[in-house]
């Protein structure tokens, strides 16, 4: 593939980080151990990632983070640099680990990611300092890219306890991906549908 913007991207400048740091209170279960039809969700997220990216991180808010299980030779868990930082924390974790200049990320509780919107994002990446998913009002920063050269400015928010993820992408220079292109690839947003709730587990099971 070409790497030129808009024509297509280069596999070798992209990661993909899936944030596995949640507790999932609302849901009484960490978000790591979520599964649906007996299938862990996010084994289901690591085959669609496999499809695309060759190296993929799963980070986790500390060391013995529960992750090993999914790891492989193309999968590796990290832990937070900056722990108790929140999603922001997280991003800025996947940043620092990653070799190459862009990381897609997304969240472990998201079940349906869609390949072709996915990489989309990656085509659209180059020039920018993030690739924003855009509903009307609403983004999608926990599925989204992020050029590694931003993360300088993370670290900073992040010890100054400045942690809104819409704060920073404020800051930097966004392209965003409308409503129209998004449904033109995931016509239902399946993509973005997450679990914090035990209703929202069910509802996961009929997609």
């Amino acid at each position: 593939m070409e790497g030129n913007g808009g024509a297509g991207f280069t596999e070798g400048d992209f990661t993909a980080a899936v944030l596995a740091g949640g507790k999932g209170k609302r849901l009484g279960m960490g978000k790591t151990s979520l599964s649906i039809g007996g299938e862990p969700v996010l084994s289901r997220i690591i085959a669609v990632l496999a499809g695309i990216f060759p190296h993929i991180l799963l980070v986790g808010q500390e060391r013995n983070h529960g992750l090993a299980e999914f790891t492989g030779a193309r999968v590796r868990a990290v832990h937070d640099l900056l722990p108790g930082k929140g999603p922001l924390g997280g991003i800025y974790t996947a940043l620092e680990y990653s070799t190459t200049s862009y990381v897609f990320v997304m969240a472990c509780d998201m079940p349906y990611p869609r390949p072709e919107l996915i990489r989309r994002l990656l085509e659209r990446a180059y020039g920018w300092e993030a690739v924003v998913p855009r509903r009307g009002e609403y983004i999608e920063p926990l599925f989204a890219v992020y050029a590694r050269e931003t993360r300088g400015r993370m670290e900073r928010r992040l010890r100054e306890g400045r942690l809104k993820i819409h704060e920073l992408i404020d800051e930097l220079r966004v392209l965003y991906l409308e409503e129209e292109e998004i449904a033109s690839l995931d016509p239902a947003f399946r993509s973005f549908f997450n679990i914090n709730t035990p209703q929202d587990l069910e509802n996961a099971a009929d997609p």
